[in-house]
């Protein structure tokens, strides 16, 4: 079955309308945020021995008069007072909590997903399904972990990979006195990284779809995610990368209106109007907060696109890699997009009419010629 990114992404898009997408991804970072500073305030204290009153200390002196600098460092001369198995304790405290929060959104990265995957099969999917993977924590957190794991072990290789090849070129351009000769290596020691961060990131793409859809987890989950992704991970690579100009568009927005924000206040600084200093300020506020919304509104509208890109590559080499009993796809339309949603088998085209194979019609005239196949879908410009 033929890959076609600009026809998957489009049809994303189209999935997208009408689903309320960018509530659900409001709602799911609202939800994570909430959720995140609540395990900070409730175990942030029991866990890291109260280290977080540090803050406390430092605005309680900083109300008596001090000045933030000396308040910092009081409160950090009071914390080192406590002794080193205070430290030790506030030190792996803090690690047990970064784990727990971590875990926390990784479960709900996983439901968030759910919920993309049903958008994109067009299953109207109710805003509750961001908790999908709830009533499955456990798999969900084993084969994250596991998932993590081989990453990290993988990345390691990589590096290692990277730092020796980077040594060779060191020490051959000091033993030869000649850069040119360590050329070659610096060359295949950067490739090696860029390559292995690809391999690496995007081999496990689709573990948390195979866990979601199939209902496995751990090894198996593994498993299946890798054998989904052979000879499939340029394609994963490069319909990640066809969103880089969005995210580029993103920053820049935001660096855009810091400096039309400054510009006017420079001015009015320079020229030592009050009057024009407040005016400036004025509307820099308003620039820096239409900045603000704007890279907002553009951040929900692509979480889904993103996202929802990903689960329909799930689809894709599920269909891909199983043969017609893959899994769900959706017909092609009348538009020759792949169109409405099947009844969720795989196929390669529309299916014959009951007349098919029946011999001549229209009074024994040949049938008419096939319509032809329409052009192309463009892919959105930010490739």
């Amino acid at each position: 079955m033929e890959f076609d990114r600009a026809r998957l992404k489009r049809e994303v898009k189209l999935s997208m309308k009408g689903s309320g997408c960018m509530m659900v991804a409001l709602l799911f970072s609202v939800v994570v945020s909430a959720g995140t500073w609540l395990l900070n305030t409730v175990l942030g204290g029991l866990l890291t021995g109260g280290a977080g009153s540090v803050s406390d200390t430092v605005m309680r002196y900083v109300q008596r008069g001090y000045e933030l600098e000396d308040a910092i460092n009081i409160a950090l001369l009071e914390l080192f007072q406590r002794g080193p198995g205070v430290l030790a304790g506030i030190a792996v405290g803090g690690v047990v909590l970064s784990i727990i929060i971590a875990l926390w959104q990784g479960a709900m990265d996983v439901g968030y997903e759910g919920w993309c995957l049903s958008m994109v099969r067009h299953e109207n999917p109710p805003v509750s399904k961001i908790f999908c993977a709830m009533p499955q924590i456990l798999q969900v957190l084993l084969t994250r972990f596991l998932t993590g794991l081989f990453i990290a072990l993988w990345s390691l290789l990589v590096v290692l990979a990277y730092a020796l090849l980077l040594f060779a070129a060191i020490m051959l351009a000091s033993l030869a006195d000649s850069v040119a000769l360590a050329i070659p290596f610096l060359l295949a020691a950067i490739a090696v990284l860029v390559v292995g961060v690809i391999w690496v990131s995007t081999r496990y793409l689709l573990v948390d779809y195979v866990l979601l859809d199939k209902g496995l987890y751990g090894m198996d989950a593994i498993r299946e995610g890798k054998r989904l992704m052979k000879d499939n991970i340029g394609r994963g690579f490069v319909l990640q990368l066809s969103f880089f100009g969005w995210y580029l568009l993103m920053t820049a927005m935001v660096y855009i209106g810091i400096i039309l924000a400054l510009i006017p206040i420079i001015g009015a600084y320079a020229s030592g109007s009050s009057g024009g200093l407040i005016a400036s300020s004025g509307f820099a506020l308003l620039v820096i907060v239409a900045a603000t919304v704007g890279t907002a509104i553009l951040s929900l509208w692509l979480k889904p696109y993103v996202t929802g890109s990903i689960a329909r590559f799930y689809d894709w080499a599920r269909a891909s890699a199983d043969g017609p009993q893959g899994g769900p796809v959706f017909h092609g339309g009348s538009d020759g997009s792949w169109g409405g949603p099947a009844d969720y088998t795989w196929t390669s085209g529309p299916s014959s009419g009951s007349g098919a194979g029946s011999g001549p019609q229209n009074g024994g005239f040949p049938p008419p010629p096939p319509p032809k196949a329409p052009p192309k879908p463009k892919d959105d410009p930010w490739n």
